[in-house]
C-alpha cells in the first residue's frame, strides 16, 4: 500500500511540475540527479549529492521551523522566499529575531505549510511552484525521506543540520560544526559563499569579545520561566542555559540536565541565589498558583529588614521560541556579563546586542531590538504585568496578588 501511494504521488508531483514546462525543465537542469553536465555540486548533511541552482527566479522554500528560514535569514534573501512552515507566519516575533528583521508575518495562506511535516497536499503544491531551491533540516528529512526525495528529483533541495540546544562552541570558543556547516551549506548553495564566510567569522568574534568580558564572580543566577514547549512558569529552569555557560556565570539550578526542568515552588525557595533572570515569553504565566508563590516568597524577602538577602529581579531576552535562538543567547550573555561581572554598562551592552543582530541580518538587524522591547512591552502589558527587556525588576502587592513591574 505504501509503494502504491508513493508511485501516485510521484506521478501527481510529475504532472505539477510539468503544468509549467518550460520553468520545470530550466529547474530540472540544476536539480539532484538532473543536473546539467558540469554543474557544480554540494553534499548536504544528510549526505546527498545536489546540484546548486544557477539562480533564485523561482524563489526559495523553507520546511521545518527549526532551523531553516532561521539560518536563510542570515543571507538577505527575504524576497526570494516563496514558503516557509506556519508558525513562522502565524506565531512569528517572540523570541524568533530573524522575524523582526524580515516580515515574515505579512506572508498569506498560499505561502505556508504544516509546521515541521512535509505531507503529499505540500508535496503537490511545491511541486506547482517550481521552486529554485528548498531547504529543510536533517530530523524533518528522516522523518519524511521519500517525500522529499520525490521532491530531490525534480529541484535542488538541501538538508541542513540538526540545531542544539546546548552545542553552540568548541573548547576554544569558537562555532561548532554542525552551526558552520549549515551556515556553509545554505551559502554555496545560493552563491553567497562570501556572506557565509563573513557571518562566521563575525560570529565567532563575537564568542571572543563575550569571553574577555567574562571575570570572577560568585553571583549565583536563576533563569525562571524559560520557553520551552511554549511559554512556562517561574518554577521552570533550564540547567544548560547557553548565555550562562558562554559567560562561565554560576547557574543556581546546578543541574546538568539537557532540557527544562519544572519544580515545586518549595524547590525554588530552597535554591541559593543572588540574581533571577525571567524570561518575558513567561508573562502569561504569571498569574499561575506555583509563579504566585514564588512571587510572594520573593516579594517577603526582598521588603524584610535584611537587604543582605535581596534578590535582584531582571528581564533578559529570550533565548528559545521554536529552538534556540543563538543571536540572542549572544544577546543575553552580554547582559550577563554586565549584572554578573559588572564589565559592561547597560549602554554598552545594547550597542554590543546592536552588533550581533546586525552580524545575523546587517541592515535589517538594526531595528530588531527596538522591535523586541516594543513586542514584549504589549504581550506583558496584555497580562498586567511589566516585563522592560535587560531591565530591573520589582514585585509589588496588586489587590490579592503579586505583579511583576519595571523600575
Amino acid at each position: 500500500m505504501k509503494k502504491i501511494s508513493y508511485l501516485l504521488l510521484a506521478f501527481i508531483l510529475f504532472i505539477s511540475c510539468s503544468g509549467d514546462k518550460d520553468s520545470a525543465d530550466s529547474q530540472s537542469d540544476s536539480a539532484q540527479g538532473k543536473g546539467s553536465a558540469g554543474a557544480a555540486v554540494l553534499t548536504d548533511a544528510a549526505g546527498r549529492t545536489v546540484a546548486i541552482p544557477e539562480n533564485l527566479d523561482n524563489g526559495i522554500i523553507t520546511i521545518g521551523g527549526t532551523g531553516p528560514l532561521r539560518f536563510l535569514s542570515i543571507f538577505d534573501l527575504f524576497d526570494k522566499v516563496i514558503e516557509v512552515d506556519k508558525g513562522d507566519v502565524t506565531d512569528s516575533k517572540n523570541g524568533r529575531a530573524y522575524s523582526y528583521a524580515y516580515p515574515y508575518d505579512s506572508f498569506g495562506p498560499e505561502k505556508y505549510h504544516p509546521d515541521n511535516k512535509l505531507e503529499s497536499e505540500t508535496v503537490e503544491r511545491i511541486g506547482q511552484k517550481s521552486p529554485s531551491l528548498i531547504i529543510t533540516q536533517k530530523r524533518v528529512y528522516d522523518k519524511y525521506t521519500d517525500h522529499f526525495d520525490l521532491l530531490g528529483e525534480q529541484f535542488p533541495l538541501i538538508v541542513i543540520p540538526n540545531q542544539s540546544m546546548t552545542d553552540l562552541w568548541n573548547d576554544q570558543y569558537e562555532l561548532q560544526d554542525w552551526y558552520v556547516e549549515a551556515v556553509n551549506l545554505i551559502g554555496s548553495a545560493t552563491k553567497k559563499e562570501d556572506r557565509a564566510k563573513e557571518h562566521i567569522q563575525d560570529v565567532n568574534a563575537i564568542l571572543a569579545d563575550i569571553r574577555s568580558l567574562t571575570g570572577e564572580s560568585d553571583k549565583r543566577v536563576y533563569v525562571a520561566g524559560l520557553t520551552w514547549q511554549g511559554s512556562n512558569e517561574l518554577t521552570t529552569t533550564f540547567p544548560s542555559y547557553l548565555p550562562l555557560m558562554l559567560t562561565g556565570a554560576i547557574n543556581a539550578h546546578g543541574g546538568d540536565e539537557k532540557s527544562r526542568v519544572v519544580m515545586d515552588p518549595e524547590a525554588v525557595t530552597g535554591i541559593d541565589m543572588d540574581y533571577m533572570v525571567i524570561d518575558p515569553s513567561s508573562s502569561n504565566k504569571l498569574s499561575t498558583p506555583n509563579s504566585q508563590l514564588i512571587m510572594e516568597w520573593l516579594y517577603k524577602r526582598n521588603n524584610d529588614n535584611d537587604p543582605s538577602n535581596d534578590i535582584r529581579l531582571f528581564a533578559t531576552l529570550p533565548m528559545v521560541w521554536d529552538h534556540a535562538n543563538y543571536d540572542c543567547v549572544l544577546a543575553g550573555a552580554y547582559f550577563l556579563n554586565h549584572l554578573v561581572y559588572n564589565t559592561l554598562s547597560i549602554e554598552e551592552v545594547e550597542a554590543k546586542i546592536q552588533n550581533v543582530f546586525e552580524a545575523y541580518y546587517g541592515e535589517n538587524g538594526r531595528n530588531v531590538l527596538g522591535g523586541m522591547k516594543l513586542f514584549f512591552q504589549g504581550k506583558s502589558s496584555a497580562y498586567g504585568v511589566e516585563l522592560p527587556l535587560l531591565r530591573e525588576l520589582k514585585i509589588v502587592q496588586a489587590d490579592d496578588k503579586y505583579v511583576i513591574k519595571g523600575f
